[in-house]
């Protein structure tokens, strides 16, 4: 009997150091969620505000803010500009500033302004815009709100924005025989030769003529300036040459003023 109660508290010991083990036993580490981990962006660093121009522009305005060296900086500009060119004015605007001018964007707004500052006006002066990204500067921070450019400005030869407009008589595909273009090409050909840029021609006719010729016309007027910058020593895979003859006209063709203005080539650099 006495070794009966002996296995029996045995069994009852082991028993309840079982029952101690799975209720006492230390818990394993749980892992996080990785979704539930908060993760904090790193603060925005900003960099002090670019130093300005004789004028400048505050966050959403239109209002030029001109320096004391402004008059200097504009008679000097002006008298850069010769017979046969035109300013080209570009005004510089941000997707997040408020425009609250008549104009369709603040560039513009601002490109006027100083034109009108400068006291000039369409015949000598153009007004165009471009978009610019904030960056890491400040709202607070200033900026000069304008380039200027001095483009050519003939009868002959526009230059206007990225791209240059080369005219053509009516009826006809042979301009090279004139020494304003092909110096204009000249340069064009030294430039691209250093710097491996790009040529885009395309040709452009008025409606004079059936839709077909007028294509044909436009591909003809486009390969003239091709040939004259590949024989001035510019690669021909560097070129290309296309044409959209009449469907793409920059002014009416109810006019013989606006048909010479559609008679044309463009030209652009691409990087």
């Amino acid at each position: 009997m006495r070794y009966l109660w002996i296995i029996l508290w045995l069994i009852l010991g082991f028993f309840y150091w079982y029952l101690l083990g799975q209720c006492c036993a230390p818990q394993e580490n749980v892992p996080v969620e990785q979704s539930a981990v908060q993760k904090v962006p790193p603060p925005v660093k900003t960099i002090p505000c670019p130093e300005t121009g004789p004028l400048s522009f505050q966050w959403s305005s239109d209002q030029a803010v001109l320096s004391n060296t402004w008059n200097t900086f504009k008679d000097s500009l002006i008298s850069t500009v010769n017979q046969d060119q035109i300013l080209q004015i570009t005004g510089l605007y941000r997707a997040e500033e408020q425009n609250n001018s008549s104009f369709e964007n603040l560039g513009l707004a601002r490109a006027n302004q100083v034109r009108q500052k400068m006291n000039l006006n369409e015949s000598n002066a153009r007004v165009s815009a471009t978009q610019i990204t904030l960056g890491n500067y400040s709202k607070d921070c200033a900026i000069d709100g304008v380039r200027f450019k001095s483009v050519i400005n003939t009868e002959k030869i526009k230059e206007i924005d990225d791209r240059t407009l080369i005219y053509f008589p009516f009826n006809s595909t042979n301009k090279l025989a004139d020494a304003e273009v092909e110096s204009y090409l000249n340069d064009v050909a030294d430039r691209v030769k250093k710097s491996g840029e790009r040529i885009r021609l395309t040709g452009h006719t008025d409606d004079v003529g059936t839709n077909e010729a007028n294509q044909v016309m436009g591909q003809n007027r486009a390969n003239v300036i091709k040939d004259y910058l590949v024989f001035q020593g510019v690669s021909a895979a560097k070129i290309i040459a296309t044409s959209k003859g009449e469907t793409a006209p920059v002014a009416s063709n109810s006019t013989n003023d606006g048909r010479a203005k559609n008679r044309r080539t463009e030209l652009q650099i691409i990087k």
